[in-house]
């Protein structure tokens, strides 16, 4: 018996969906990996946690831009990297992309790392601190080698790679390789 290839338009359309978030998923793995372990070597040597690399004062308030927060933009700066190539290639399979959409890839891109990514890590880090210190508790609690500042660094990171990576995800679909052309 033969199979009817001919499947309808709105389940064609939800496999395709499937597939782009799937891929989507594996990249958005390895730039999690690019993304960690950079940030983790750039604050176990050049930019720990201690290191404030200036201060800056909005409405009488003082925030500190700490050595994780610029190991956090350079560590996410080379998952955008591999993100492009990647989504580009794999996740959306455009063939070629018109120059305006690949510098708007950049300028959007840049802001999720450059301005959304920093308030989530600050956050994280400096303002909302119970979510780290029970990551903290239970890592102690499994015997797990992790120190505080490791615990802090990385919880924080998890925090702003979700959110931005909805951001970014919902960015890339409908403004950047949103008609295409397809390989």
């Amino acid at each position: 018996m033969k199979k009817d290839s001919k499947l309808p338009l709105k389940l064609v359309k939800n496999h395709t969906e499937i597939a782009q978030v799937g891929r989507f998923g594996l990249v958005g793995i390895l730039n999690t990996l690019v993304d960690f372990v950079v940030l983790n070597i750039l604050v176990a040597t050049l930019l720990p946690k201690t290191l404030v690399i200036f201060s800056i004062s909005l409405f009488g308030n003082t925030y500190n831009i700490t050595g994780p927060i610029l190991a956090g933009i350079i560590s996410g700066t080379a998952a955008m990297i591999n993100s492009f190539v990647f989504n580009k290639n794999f996740t959306f399979k455009a063939k070629k992309l018109a120059t305006r959409k690949l510098a708007m890839f950049f300028v959007i891109t840049a802001f999720g790392l450059c301005i959304i990514r920093p308030i989530i890590l600050y956050i994280f880090s400096d303002v909302w601190l119970w979510p780290s210190q029970l990551a903290y508790n239970i890592s102690s609690w499994l015997h797990l080698p992790f120190s505080r500042d490791f615990t802090d660094v990385n919880l924080a990171l998890v925090a702003a790679i979700a959110v931005v990576l909805v951001y970014n995800y919902l960015m890339y679909k409908y403004y950047i390789f949103k008609n295409e052309d397809k390989k």
